[in-house]
């Protein structure tokens, strides 16, 4: 196995065991990679749905489903030579799709209480992704942080399995902002 990658590795011990397999099955029949992109958002922005209809249980099924999804696109683009920016572009711009569907899901169940920790989950969330792909503009390294997609993605199943939303939004936007602002400082360092 190659090197660990911290930051994803609930993907690699977890979504990576079911999306390889799947990725080899999809190459026999020549699927487009990106084709598993927009399947994949379509699935995690169906679990925001699931979510704010009250389909707990179901949701988080679709969320797991979504995932493994996600990592298919990637796998399936590596085995058949297909790996491109366009694909890399969707993937990162569905991700954020995903992630507000799955808080505003959150949120719909109860707006009135969750309404504010719910926009500062969405803004956190968002924080992380773009401090990144900023840095990375600037030729910088930013893979530093707690706050990474795999860990908000875990918080969330557990927070809808333990009926934990005002609880899970809290955690989601604090780890979205020290996240952010951690990536920030180490950003700035580099470009100094």
């Amino acid at each position: 196995m190659s090197k660990i990658k911290w930051e994803y590795v609930i993907t690699e011990f977890v979504y990576r065991r079911f999306s390889r397999p799947l990725a080899r099955l999809l190459a026999r029949y020549n699927v487009n990679p990106n084709s598993i992109t927009f399947f994949a958002a379509f699935l995690g922005i169906l679990s925001g749905y699931l979510i704010a209809i009250g389909k707990i249980y179901e949701s988080v099924v679709m969320i797991f489903i979504s995932q493994i999804f996600d990592c298919v696109d990637g796998d399936l683009a590596r085995l058949t030579g297909r790996v491109t920016h366009k694909g890399a572009y969707l993937d990162r711009i569905f991700d954020r799709f995903v992630d507000a569907a799955l808080v505003i899901g959150m949120v719909a169940i109860s707006p009135e209480e969750l309404w504010l920790v719910g926009m500062l989950a969405i803004v956190g969330s968002f924080g992380v992704s773009i401090s990144r792909a900023m840095a990375e503009a600037e030729g910088a390294v930013c893979k530093v942080g707690i706050g990474g997609r795999d860990t908000r993605i875990v918080i969330i199943m557990l927070g809808l399995i333990l009926n934990q939303l005002y609880a899970t939004l809290v955690i989601l936007a604090f780890l979205g902002f020290l996240t952010t602002i951690h990536r920030m400082v180490h950003t700035l360092k580099q470009l100094d």
